[in-house]
């Protein structure tokens, strides 16, 4: 499927545009540019982090074929002092809706060395059981309580079950089963306590059948008897299966709580939000990223008291664990650029990306969003040995911004810890902005990359191009523009066409109201061309009528004249 190597005897030619593109406007300019504001800014602030992960158990042990373990969970035996880590688990490649018994390994420390035990539990039909998810246990009065999901047929009714013993070794469901019943797939159990009440955060929709993703949670006094849904974070992303607000873990320290919450942007991304309640949390109070899947807290309060942060999943080798950092210091460091038209917030460290770009298509300054950060933000990524975005922008190594401040270019960004680095400039102009990359890649990456991409995280809900205003999933070939809409604004991306060093693929992710651009998208992976490689020129232009496509035909016709 690859059309690289039709590409490679123009990429000479190519890299003389693209070079060219940085010594020259990429669209024709007023004699007198309209005055633009392109300030700096510096904020300080602790971040939660996590140290460098190291895998401590892998299930494959003692077997014939590669295992993983999911969601997990983690809980210190009160007689003995021993570890007991209770997990999904399955042979490789993954197959969830066939996962059906729990993982079960102890150890005398967090860090082990784990020793596999027997299965903890398995799937009962009986109990209405297709699958059974994300186990996790607490202690209580003298028992080991184990809540977790039942799969059923119905996804808008997952059953959330509950298991109890006295030794952790043997379980026995409790007759109450199911305690309620949610969707869709309604799952990732997390119980805590908070005040005088018991407090079960779990994933969950706006609507059993689908919506924003959630983070629910219902309360008891028993550990039994739960009552009504409630919703401690919504995520703006919409959808069913996956998605933002993946194996909750809410956890309180220093007098704020703490929400850890996967899926974002990969398979490995887990967010972390700060809030005075622990009833409320929102994605403005984000807190911390951190590289993992299915994270939970662990405290060692066998005496040590250090703080852990786990992590497992499909592909993974088994369990990781890494030291959990309550306060990191962050300089965050990027340029704010305005105009009557728009607001464009442009982060240079420790990331490289368009955070935020607020619009007023009428020129009064009053503007509303039309790129946000809900999702992988606007940044340019790699997909290396799968898809997602497995190696992102990293800070700038030089920043420069012309005089007026209508010229500013972001050199030197890293992918990860790929030798690939990005050029990334920004042309404003009164009412539009000109984006250029250029891809310089200084030897073979560790694995076939899958995707060289930038990705575009509207804060609109609908997503399309010429062919088609409400797109979701891979469409083959660049098109002239896409654009991202509501009722009431239309935000277009033109593309110069035949800018990019190859033109294979755009991705739709219509849950989080995203476009990825891939000049190279390929399952299985390939190699990328060593060298310098234009990666595009686009345009972002708004327009306060919705679905305009009128609009997008003129702004690329004016950004390919």
């Amino acid at each position: 499927m690859s059309r690289l190597p039709s590409r490679v005897g123009r990429l000479s030619a190519l890299v003389a545009v693209a070079l060219s593109l940085i010594a020259t406007p990429v669209a024709a300019r007023a004699a007198d540019p309209p005055a633009i504001k392109n300030q700096a800014y510096e904020n300080r602030s602790t971040v939660v982090s996590a140290g460098d992960f190291v895998n401590v158990y892998d299930p494959s042990v003692g077997e014939d074929e590669r295992w993983y373990y999911n969601d997990h969970t983690m809980v210190r035996d009160r007689r003995t002092g021993q570890w007991h880590v209770f997990a999904i688990t399955h042979a490789e490649p993954a197959n969830p809706l066939d996962e059906r018994f729990f993982g079960h390994a102890t150890a005398p420390s967090p860090r082990g060395p784990w020793t596999k035990q027997p299965f903890a539990l398995e799937a009962d039909p009986a109990a209405g059981e297709s699958h059974i998810w994300a186990p996790y246990v607490l202690y209580h009065g003298g028992t080991y309580y184990m809540y977790y999901a039942g799969g059923t047929a119905d996804h808008s009714a997952y059953k959330m079950q509950l298991a109890t013993s006295k030794d952790l070794k043997t379980w026995t469901r409790h007759k109450a089963n199911p305690l309620f019943t949610d969707g869709f797939d309604g799952r990732d159990p997390m119980v805590t306590r908070v005040g005088n009440q018991w407090v079960m955060y779990y994933t969950a929709n706006s609507t059993p059948a689908g919506g924003n993703h959630i983070v629910a949670y219902r309360t008891s006094k028993d550990l039994v008897h739960w009552g009504a849904r409630k919703t401690a974070f919504e995520h703006p992303a919409t959808g069913t299966f996956g998605g933002p607000t993946e194996s909750p873990f809410v956890v309180r320290h220093g007098g704020s709580w703490y929400l850890f919450v996967c899926c974002e942007s990969g398979y490995q991304d887990t967010r972390v939000y700060r809030s005075s309640d622990p009833f409320h949390f929102s994605v403005d109070q984000l807190a911390g990223q951190i590289n993992a899947h299915a994270a939970e807290v662990v405290k060692d309060d066998s005496g040590t008291g250090d703080w852990y942060v786990t992590g497992a999943g499909w592909g993974q080798g088994g369990l990781s664990l890494a030291p959990l950092r309550w306060r990191t210091p962050l300089v965050t460091k990027g340029r704010i650029v305005t105009t009557p038209y728009y607001r464009a917030v442009v982060q240079t460290a420790p990331q490289a990306r368009l955070v935020s770009y607020d619009a007023d298509p009428a020129g009064r300054g009053k503007y509303r969003p039309v790129l946000d950060s809900s999702s992988r933000s606007t940044t340019p990524y790699l997909a290396v040995g799968a898809f997602g975005p497995t190696d992102m922008a990293g800070a700038a190594k030089n920043v420069t911004v012309s005089a007026d401040g209508t010229d500013m270019s972001l050199n030197g960004i890293p992918l990860g810890d790929e030798p690939v680095t990005t050029d990334w400039r920004f042309r404003f102009d009164k009412a539009t902005t000109d984006l250029s990359l250029v891809w310089h890649v200084a030897g073979p990456t560790t694995a076939p990359v899958w995707e060289a991409a930038w990705n575009l995280d509207s804060a609109l809900p609908r997503i399309g191009d010429p062919d088609q205003q409400d797109r979701d999933g891979d469409a083959a070939g660049f098109t002239n523009w896409t654009l991202a809409t509501d009722d009431t604004t239309t935000l277009v991306a033109a593309y110069r066409a035949g800018s990019a060093w190859s033109e294979d693929n755009r991705w739709f992710n219509r849950p989080n109201g995203a476009v990825a651009w891939q000049p190279l998208w390929q399952p299985g992976g390939r190699s990328l061309p060593l060298g310098d490689l234009p990666g595009g020129t686009w345009r972002l232009g708004v327009s306060g009528t919705g679905a305009d496509t009128s609009f997008a035909e003129a702004l690329a016709a004016g950004l390919n004249g």
